[in-house]
């Protein structure tokens, strides 16, 4: 039986003194697999945010922070990891896709740059990558994600993109070396129907033709905490 690319056991997440209760989530148990999919389904507030974080290593300790538990990455617990022992797997081993990527994403620098930038902070991958073959990179990582022009598009400025195009430039940010885990967290909030479709479509061809292992956090109202796995 092979090993789970994320096994989380028990995990539980303390808010800060003088929250509206003690932990943010509690007893959590969630295990995927390479190619498949995991939804977490809740709704604001519930944690679903919390818990990706928490695997990505972006929690403002030690104000909040997981308190119990562990979780298991390639079989390795993340929480006996250092930061810069999570900074080497954010980007190359562990993906996200933030909810929101007109915030996610830099208004001043132009999009080809910031998604370079995931090559440069893990330089030590591809040694030796001149200039020319790193903008190939990128064209590539655009063209991947199904953008039209994606020369043009690396040349944009993120606020001359429509809201799908600048989703797109952030799964491609997430997806440029091709990690083993992504996490989308609430990808298609700030989307509109049609383009909510379209993106989570794209999730799926990228998971197929990767065979990423995927947690989806998704808002719903009428779920207070919970998971459940999509097929």
């Amino acid at each position: 039986m092979s090993t789970p690319v994320l096994e989380v056991r028990g995990l539980a997440i303390k808010l800060p003194a003088g929250a509206d209760r003690v932990l943010a989530v509690e007893g959590i148990d969630l295990k995927i697999e390479a190619g498949k999919t995991l939804c977490v389904v809740g709704e604001s507030g519930s944690g679903k945010s919390m818990i990706a974080n928490a695997v990505m290593g972006l929690l403002p300790r030690p104000h909040v922070e997981p308190v119990v538990g562990s979780m298991l990455f390639e079989g390795e617990d993340l929480l006996l990891r250092n930061e810069a022992g999570l900074r080497a797997l954010r980007g190359s081993r562990i993906g996200m896709i933030f909810q929101d990527p007109i915030f996610a994403l830099n208004p001043v620098m132009r999009v080809g740059e910031q998604i370079a930038e995931v090559l440069d902070a893990h330089a030590s991958l591809l040694p030796g990558l001149s200039s020319a073959q790193k903008r190939e990179r990128v064209i590539a990582a655009l063209r991947d994600v199904e953008l039209p022009e994606p020369e043009l598009i690396a040349d944009a400025y993120p606020f001359r993109l429509s809201g799908g195009q600048r989703q797109r430039v952030m799964i491609a940010v997430a997806l440029i070396l091709e990690p083993a885990l992504l996490i989308a967290d609430e990808p298609t909030t700030a989307l509109d129907t049609t383009t909510q479709a379209l993106i989570l479509d794209l999730i799926r061809k990228l998971q197929t033709r990767k065979r990423m292992a995927v947690i989806c956090d998704i808002h719903h109202p009428r779920f207070r905490r919970g998971g459940e796995e999509c097929r």
